[in-house]
This record gives C-alpha cells, sequence and structure tokens, in this order.
C-alpha cells in the first residue's frame, strides 16, 4: 500500500478543489460494497445527454464535501472497465424458530441509503446468537443492479454437514413468498476429498433473501455471501437510442438529417421502418453544423421481409468508433422514400473507475464548460490495490442513482472572454504617446519661422 499512498500524492492539488457550482448535474453513487478501494460505474443515457464535451473531460466523481477524487473513464473493452465476476453483499443472523417453520417474528430494520440494511433487529425481542451463526439467516441484495446468476456462500469448512433451507423473498421485509421450496447446501469429506454445494441459484431483481431451515442439522458458521453476477451479459449488451429525421435538399440532393441528443460512444447503426422502399444507403455524420461530412457506414442494402418468417439487414459498424458526433445524414442512391426511416444508433456504455478516498457518500457530476477532469495515474492505483488484495481482484460495481440539478444549463455556458487588459493598455500608452508627437509637431508649425 506504501505505492499507492506514493501515486496519490502525485496527483494534481487542482483535483481537490471544491466543484461548487460547476457541473450542470450530479448522481449519487450506489455501492454494491463496501470497502473495496475502488469503483465502476457504467455511463447511463442521462449522462451522455448532459456532458458537454466530445472527451468527457467534464465527467468526474466527487465525495461527500465535492471533493473530486482519483477517477477516469474507460471503453467498455478496456481492462479496468471489465465488470467484477462476484461482489460480497451483506447477511444477516435470524433468531432461533421452529423446525421447518415459517418464521414468524416481525423484523424491524434502521436502513442507509437505497434501501440498504444497516441494523436488523427482531419487534418480538428474539436475539440472534451471539457468535453470529443461526440457522435462519438473512441476506441483503438491494446494493447490487447488475444481472444475478447465484448466490455463493461460504461457511467455516471443517465438520462435514448439509443442510436444507426453503429461500423466500421481500421487498420490504414484511411480506414473503417463496422462490424455491427447498435447496441443499453441504460440505462432505472422504479422505483426501471434498464434496462442497455452496450455490443457491436465484433471478435477478430480487431485494432480500431469508433461508429458513427445513431440519434439525446444526446452524451454518456463515462467514460471507457472495453474488456471482452475468459477466458475459454486461459485457455485450449494447444500448440503442432512436432518431426521427427529416428531409433536406443541399447542394442539388436530397438527405434525410438527424440530430443526436448526447455524446454517445457510436459503435453501430441501423434503420428501422414498418415499411420503406429497398435502398442502398449511405450514413455520414459531423459534429458542428459548418463541419464536413465524413461516410461511416455503407453504401448498405437496408431491407425487411414480411412472411411466416420474417428477414432484415444487419445492423452496420460505424467507422472510427466511437462516434460522438451531433448530425446524422442519410443518402440513397434512388429516390428518397416519403417518409424517413428511424434511425438506430447502438453504443456501449463506457466505464468511470474511480478510488474511494476522501469522505463517502459519493457522486458522480458532469456537465460544464469550464470544468476538467484531473489525469489520474488509474492503471497503476489499480495494480497497487491488486498487489494488496489479490490478482483477481476487480473494482466493485458502483450504480448512479437518480440525477440530481446542480447548476443545470447555466454551467453549460462558456464564460465571456476575458478582456486582455494589458493590450489595451499597451495600445493606449501607444495612442497617448502619437498624440502628445503629433501635439509637439503642431505647436512648432505655428510658431514663426525664425522661433523655429
Amino acid at each position: 500500500m506504501k505505492k499507492l499512498a506514493w501515486l496519490l500524492m502525485l496527483l494534481p492539488l487542482a483535483a481537490f478543489a471544491g466543484v461548487g457550482e460547476q457541473y450542470a448535474q450530479r448522481w449519487p453513487l450506489l455501492l454494491a460494497s463496501d470497502g473495496a478501494g475502488a469503483y465502476r460505474v457504467a455511463l447511463d443515457r442521462d449522462v451522455y445527454r448532459t456532458t458537454a464535451w466530445p472527451d468527457l473531460r467534464d465527467i468526474d466523481v466527487v465525495d461527500a464535501r465535492g471533493n473530486p477524487v482519483a477517477a477516469e473513464v474507460f471503453g467498455p473493452d478496456q481492462p479496468l472497465a471489465l465488470p467484477v465476476r462476484r461482489v460480497t453483499v451483506p447477511w444477516f443472523p435470524l433468531p432461533p424458530q421452529e423446525q421447518g417453520d415459517t418464521p414468524a417474528l416481525r423484523l424491524s430494520a434502521q436502513f442507509g441509503d437505497h434501501g440498504r440494511i444497516l441494523r436488523l433487529e427482531a419487534e418480538q425481542g428474539a436475539t440472534p446468537p451471539a457468535d453470529g451463526t443461526a440457522r435462519a439467516f438473512l441476506v441483503d441484495l438491494s446494493s447490487v443492479r447488475d444481472n444475478a446468476q447465484a448466490l455463493e456462500i461460504d461457511w467455516e469448512p471443517g465438520t462435514p454437514r448439509e443442510s436444507s433451507y426453503r429461500v423466500e423473498s421481500s421487498d420490504d421485509l414484511q411480506h414473503w413468498r417463496a422462490v424455491s421450496q427447498r435447496v441443499a447446501l453441504l460440505e462432505l469429506r472422504q479422505g483426501g476429498e471434498r464434496l462442497l454445494r455452496n450455490e443457491v441459484p436465484i433471478a435477478s431483481g430480487l431485494r432480500y433473501l431469508r433461508f429458513v431451515p427445513l431440519d434439525a442439522s446444526p446452524a451454518l458458521p456463515v462467514r460471507a455471501v457472495r453474488v456471482r453476477l452475468d459477466t458475459d451479459y454486461m459485457q455485450q449488451a449494447m444500448t440503442w437510442i432512436q432518431a426521427q429525421g427529416r428531409k433536406v435538399s443541399e447542394q442539388g440532393r436530397d438527405y434525410f438529417v438527424y440530430e443526436s441528443d448526447g455524446r454517445y460512444p457510436i459503435s453501430h447503426a441501423d434503420l428501422a421502418m414498418d415499411d420503406y422502399a429497398v435502398g442502398e444507403w449511405t450514413l455520414e455524420s459531423r459534429d458542428a453544423a459548418d463541419a464536413p461530412w465524413r461516410r461511416r457506414a455503407g453504401p448498405w442494402v437496408a431491407y425487411r421481409v414480411g412472411g411466416e418468417r420474417q428477414s432484415v439487414s444487419p445492423e452496420q459498424d460505424v467507422g472510427g468508433a466511437p462516434v460522438r458526433d451531433r448530425h446524422w445524414r442519410l443518402s440513397v442512391s434512388g429516390p428518397l422514400p416519403a417518409k424517413a426511416p428511424t434511425l438506430r444508433l447502438g453504443y456501449r456504455a463506457e466505464v468511470v473507475v474511480f478510488l474511494a478516498q476522501g469522505q463517502g457518500p459519493y457522486a458522480l457530476v458532469a456537465g460544464s464548460a469550464t470544468a476538467k477532469r484531473a489525469h489520474a495515474p488509474m492503471p497503476q492505483l489499480v495494480d497497487a490495490l491488486r498487489a494488496d488484495r489479490g490478482r483477481d481482484w476487480q473494482p466493485t460495481p458502483a450504480y448512479l442513482a437518480q440525477p440530481q440539478k446542480l447548476a443545470g444549463d447555466a454551467a453549460l455556458q462558456a464564460p465571456p472572454t476575458p478582456r486582455d487588459w494589458k493590450a489595451w493598455l499597451l495600445w493606449g500608452l501607444l495612442v497617448a504617446g502619437a498624440l502628445l508627437v503629433a501635439g509637439f509637431a503642431f505647436s512648432l508649425l505655428k510658431r514663426p519661422s525664425a522661433q523655429r
């Protein structure tokens, strides 16, 4: 960790100045687990709509005091942007119940941000075992927003055991429904071999899970509970935005033009319309109204064929991806159809990786004409953390909450160009000097020749 501390000292001092009202919006961040050291948060459509710069310089992460922390933006294919496979989640032992019965007690919980349980008690006064072991236990999944595949329960190895549970789900800790009637957790040993079954398949979107024992087996000495995430889905998922076009005529040709509402990293394009003429299309883009058009895709034949088995043309790769241009133009080899096809633009979200510096909670900020994220040696910082926490360690997920307005559109307005007072002063001195010389010359001309 000495290497990590040394690298942090190299960060620019400007990175720790308060951001104040420099940004248009902020997004509070929900951390999947505490104490991870570094986190990754995928950008969503609202962030891309808010950022003002094509290089995303005005996207940053701040702590509770508004001070920026070390953060960088990475493409979805870069190593630091890859999602972590497992996330540790909180679990709580429950007071003992009658064998096979659904716990009748009602739970009283103290909640933190976004529904995370901070403290759990039974309203009837029953208390869980002091040693932390319990036959019934509760798992808090409220901080996990990615697609989940299974729970992995880690317990103290040693004594052979086999325990059966009914798994129940709840959104409020008061009303429960069964999601699995019987799951078995076991550990068996024979000679030097060990048979372990500690996985429980689960669906995504669950908030709280309760494990109710179905037999008289001893309490399970749980050490940790992890969620295994569907990282393949997260890496392959693509977001599509749709733009509606209008017909324009330029230089004797007709086109359909479209406007993008954000700085999305566009990598694919497609056409969608209930019924449009088959044609050979070409897609172009530019970032400013006075910039030249650049070809991005095509010419390609777009089609949709109905019948028992529908067929559609494949989506197109966009050259030079990612492309963040605001203006897009479609042309066709023949006459333009009467109705513009819907332009579908696809992208894979980029990721902000940041260190848990300063004081939480943290927030992502975006949208500024003047602010610029300080450069941080993030690969070296993460390598230092990985050396301390294990080779397979990856930044833990964090998630964007609902955006909150800061300075709004005012932050996106460029400040007026400051006047160069030195130049004005120099010109003033030159003019004054010229006037002074002209005055001397005029006074000399008015004198009699003898005096001159």
